[in-house]
C-alpha cells in the first residue's frame, strides 16, 4: 500500500472515530483484533519519521490561546480553544452549586487533560526510543486536598499506564522516566509557574437592568449562585463536617491507527474528551491538543471562581469574558535540546458590573486567592506514575 493511501486510511479512521465519540465512545477502539496488533507500532514508526523531519526545521515557541465566557442566564463556562476558537469545551457545575451538569467541572477536566497528556508523551517517547507498543491506556487519579480554609484543589496526582508491549521491563521503566523528564504537562503542575495577576478591563453597567432585555448573567448570580453559596456557608456555620474527598479519575485510551486520545471523565465516564496531536506530529486537526486544552481549563476555573466570589461578596455581574495565553517552548526543531515547557502565562478579563471599580478589584483579589487551578499552577505538586504490563482491565475495555 502506498504512503498516500496509508495516510488516507489513517485520516479516514480518525474522522470516523471523532464522529462516533458522542454515540458510542469506544466502539472504534475497544476491541483490537489480531490484525490490529501492530497498528500502534506502525503509528509510532510514522511518528518517529515526523519527529525526525521536524528536527531539521527552524523552531519557535507556540502561542496557546483560550477564551472563556460565562454564558448569560446559565452561568455555564464556554471555553474556545485556539487562536480562532475552532474548538469548544463546556464546563459546568452540578445542580447543588447552581449548575446543570452540562459539562465536566474544571477539576475533572484538568485530570482528564493530564491523563491524555501523559498518554501523548508515552507515544512520543516510545517513538523516539524505538520501544514497540501494541496498546496504551492511562488511568489518572487525584484526591483533592484543602490547602487553607479558603482554598482546595486537585493534588495527590498519580497515574497507571497499561501497556501491551514485547519490550523488557527495563525498557518500559526507561520509557516512564523519559515521560516524566519530558512532559510539559507534568512540568506545569510539578514546578511552580510564574503566573501574572489577571488584568481586568472594567465597564460600569447600569444599576437597574433594562427590563426589555432577556435574563442574563446578573440573574444567574442573584437567583442561582448566591442561594447556592449561602447554603454551603450555612452548612459550614452549623458545624457540618466536610465531606470526604472524592477521588477524581480519568481513563484515556489511545486509538492505535491514529494516536487520537479519547478520555472518559469520572467513575461513570459521563463526560468525555478527545485530543489530537499537533499537525507536525501526525495530528489531523479534529480536536485540540492537550497543551492548549490544559491552559484553557485553568481559564474555566478562574471564570467559575469569579461567579462564586461575586455571589459571596454580593457583587452583580453582567459579563465575564476571560482570555488566557501562554507560550510553549519548542518540542522539536533545529538546535532544540531541552524539553518543551510552558512560559509567559497571562490572564485578562472583561467585566461589566454596576459595582464600583474598587469592588471589582477586590473581587479579582479574592478570585486569585481562592481559585483552585490558578493556585495549583503557581504551587508545586508531585505526580506519581507506574507502568502495568497488559491491557487495561476496566469494564470499558
Amino acid at each position: 500500500m502506498s504512503a498516500t493511501n496509508q495516510l488516507y486510511l489513517s485520516l479516514k479512521r480518525g474522522i470516523l472515530l471523532a464522529s462516533l465519540v458522542a454515540a458510542a465512545p469506544f466502539v472504534a477502539i475497544a476491541h483490537a483484533d489480531a490484525a490490529d496488533a501492530s497498528a500502534l507500532r506502525s503509528h509510532l514508526a510514522a511518528k518517529k519519521a515526523a519527529i525526525v523531519a521536524l528536527s531539521s526545521q527552524e523552531a519557535a515557541p507556540t502561542t496557546l490561546y483560550g477564551k472563556v465566557t460565562a454564558e448569560s442566564r446559565s452561568g455555564v463556562r464556554r471555553l474556545r480553544i485556539g487562536e480562532t476558537g475552532q474548538f469548544q469545551w463546556i464546563s459546568d457545575s452540578d445542580r447543588g452549586y447552581a449548575g446543570y451538569n452540562l459539562g465536566a467541572g474544571s477539576w475533572d477536566s484538568l485530570v482528564g487533560t493530564l491523563s491524555s497528556a501523559v498518554a501523548d508523551e508515552y507515544l512520543v517517547q516510545a517513538a523516539l526510543k524505538d520501544i514497540p507498543l501494541d496498546s496504551l491506556d492511562v488511568v489518572f487519579t487525584s484526591v483533592p486536598q484543602r490547602k487553607t480554609e479558603a482554598l482546595a484543589y486537585p493534588n495527590n496526582l498519580g497515574y497507571t499506564a497499561y501497556i501491551q508491549s514485547p519490550a523488557s521491563d527495563a525498557k518500559l521503566e526507561e520509557l516512564r522516566a523519559a515521560v516524566h523528564a519530558s512532559s510539559s504537562a507534568i512540568n506545569l503542575v510539578t514546578k511552580a509557574q510564574d503566573v501574572t495577576h489577571a488584568t481586568v478591563h472594567y465597564t460600569h453597567s447600569a444599576a437597574t437592568r433594562d427590563p426589555a432585555l432577556p435574563p442574563g448573567l446578573r440573574d444567574f448570580i442573584t437567583e442561582e449562585k448566591i442561594p447556592a453559596v449561602k447554603a454551603r456557608s450555612q452548612l459550614r456555620a452549623a458545624g457540618a463536617s466536610a465531606p470526604a474527598p472524592q477521588t477524581l479519575i480519568a481513563h484515556t485510551r489511545v486509538e492505535p491507527h491514529t494516536g487520537l486520545r479519547y478520555t472518559r471523565l469520572g467513575k461513570d465516564g459521563y463526560h468525555t474528551q478527545l485530543h489530537d496531536s499537533a499537525t507536525g506530529l501526525l495530528g489531523y486537526g479534529i480536536a485540540p491538543t492537550v497543551e492548549e486544552h490544559l491552559i484553557g481549563v485553568t481559564g474555566t476555573c478562574l471564570t467559575h471562581i469569579f461567579e462564586v466570589q461575586a455571589a459571596t461578596r454580593n457583587v452583580l455581574l453582567d459579563k465575564i469574558e476571560l482570555r488566557v495565553t501562554a507560550e510553549l517552548t519548542p518540542r522539536f526543531g533545529k538546535g532544540v535540546t531541552t524539553p518543551s515547557r510552558y512560559q509567559k502565562i497571562t490572564y485578562d478579563v472583561d467585566v461589566e458590573s454596576p459595582a464600583s471599580e474598587s469592588e471589582i478589584d477586590g473581587l479579582r483579589q479574592a478570585v486569585e486567592a481562592t481559585c483552585p487551578l490558578y493556585n495549583l499552577v503557581k504551587d508545586e505538586q508531585t505526580v506519581q506514575g507506574k507502568v502495568v504490563r497488559g491491557p487495561y482491565p476496566g469494564k470499558d475495555a
